[in-house]
């Protein structure tokens, strides 16, 4: 008796095994549909994947082309960039130059004035009062002179009482004033320079120079360093009539 269910048992799993097969390739058979082209259909079909090869490796072509055009243009730009800051910098090194534009750094600040000394004479020693407006008072020559020895020692950049010197400023006297720039300046004269602090201090207190010269002559002189001078710009028209 057990036999024969074991029997019944093993006869229905096989024909259960056979259906599960029968339909997995049934399945197997639907999803591996061969399709058959005609010789037209098939020309047809490879002459639409040469075309899209084609296009393909055109579209690449132009990828890489304006890939590299945009390289060139970065490289371009920055160059303009770098050849704009060029000229921007040399630009404000020209005005720095001409004197056109506000300046600050360090340098030396000198103060000179008239000599406060009396020379004792009788009325009718007019000689005495004569050397005392000869040596005693700063005139044209003595600042050009002063002038001359900071661009010696280095100056960048000079002011008189706020007058940009620059290459065409004229010094001349004028009464008991100076004409700067055109513009009349009195005592005490402030002059401010720009420039190497040690170098300008060296040279302008050595014993050869102009500003030595005027102490000798009981001319009020003092000189300052400062890390923080301020010169302003050459408010004026700066002529160049022979320069073509």
């Amino acid at each position: 008796m057990k036999n024969n269910e074991a029997s019944v048992f093993i006869f229905i799993a096989s024909v259960f095994l056979g259906v599960l097969i029968s339909s997995n390739m049934s399945f197997a058979n639907k999803s591996k549909k061969v399709v058959y082209l005609s010789s037209k259909q098939y020309e047809d079909a490879y002459r639409k994947k040469s075309a899209l090869l084609n296009e393909i490796n055109d579209i690449n072509k132009q990828y890489v082309d304006l890939k590299n055009n945009i390289k060139d243009y970065d490289k371009a730009s920055e160059d303009f960039n770098s050849t704009k800051n060029q000229m921007q910098n040399e630009l404000i090194l020209n005005k720095i130059q001409l004197g056109t534009v506000d300046v600050i750094g360090q340098g030396v600040d000198i103060t000179l004035d008239d000599s406060g000394n009396q020379i004792s004479a009788s009325s009718e020693d007019a000689n005495f009062r004569e050397v005392r407006t000869i040596y005693q008072v700063i005139h044209d020559f003595d600042m050009r002179g002063v002038i001359n020895d900071l661009k010696c020692a280095g100056a960048e950049a000079i002011s008189i009482n706020g007058q940009r010197i620059v290459a065409n400023t004229e010094i001349y006297c004028n009464a008991e004033f100076l004409l700067i720039n055109g513009v009349k300046i009195s005592t005490p004269f402030n002059i401010k320079a720009i420039g190497n602090i040690d170098k300008l201090k060296t040279y302008m207190l050595s014993s050869e120079n102009h500003m030595q010269n005027l102490k000798r002559r009981s001319i009020y002189v003092k000189l300052k360093t400062s890390k923080d001078i301020k010169i302003p710009a050459f408010k004026g028209e700066l002529r160049h009539s022979k320069i073509k």
